[in-house]
């Protein structure tokens, strides 16, 4: 079957162009050497790297989360775009349970997000450090903001 005019625009697979920072990727690793670590499947991926002009999104399934520590994934930073995080719960009886918890900072304020939920977080505000403490079911974990690509303005490691 021949290529559609517009096959280009649904992204079928998984293609990331974004390099985590050193810094992160040590944490990562010094936190599952003391067991503490999720299961995940990246699943889906955006930006202008792989549509020129599209905007930056980002989606994982977080299966399960191992050890007793918190999982930092990220520190505080800020953007120079808006950006929209959600947490999307998978059980079926009842979906805004997000059957997790997850400490998410906006400025100085902490919150514990155990309910599904899109976060608006406006260019300039500082948010994070981003701690997973519990993944009792999948939980989907995304990303997106209206840039072309995933920059730090402030909080690089």
């Amino acid at each position: 079957m021949a290529a559609k005019k517009y096959d280009k625009y649904i992204i079928k697979d998984y293609r990331t162009t974004m390099t985590p920072p050193p810094d992160m990727m040590k944490r990562m690793e010094e936190q599952r050497k003391a067991g503490n670590y999720t299961e995940s499947t990246p699943l889906v991926a955006l930006n202008d790297k792989i549509i020129p002009g599209a905007m930056y999104v980002d989606g994982h399934w977080l299966w399960k989360k191992h050890g007793t520590g918190g999982i930092q994934t990220e520190i505080a930073h800020s953007h120079d775009f808006d950006e929209v995080l959600g947490f999307i719960g998978s059980r079926k009886e009842n979906p805004r349970q997000l059957d997790g918890e997850i400490e998410f900072w906006l400025e100085n304020e902490q919150y514990i997000i155990d309910y599904s939920c899109l976060i608006f977080v406006p260019r300039g505000m500082k948010h994070l450090p981003l701690i997973f403490h519990r993944i009792d079911s999948p939980i989907f974990f995304f990303t997106a903001g209206n840039s072309s690509s995933y920059t730090r303005a402030t909080g690089n490691e």
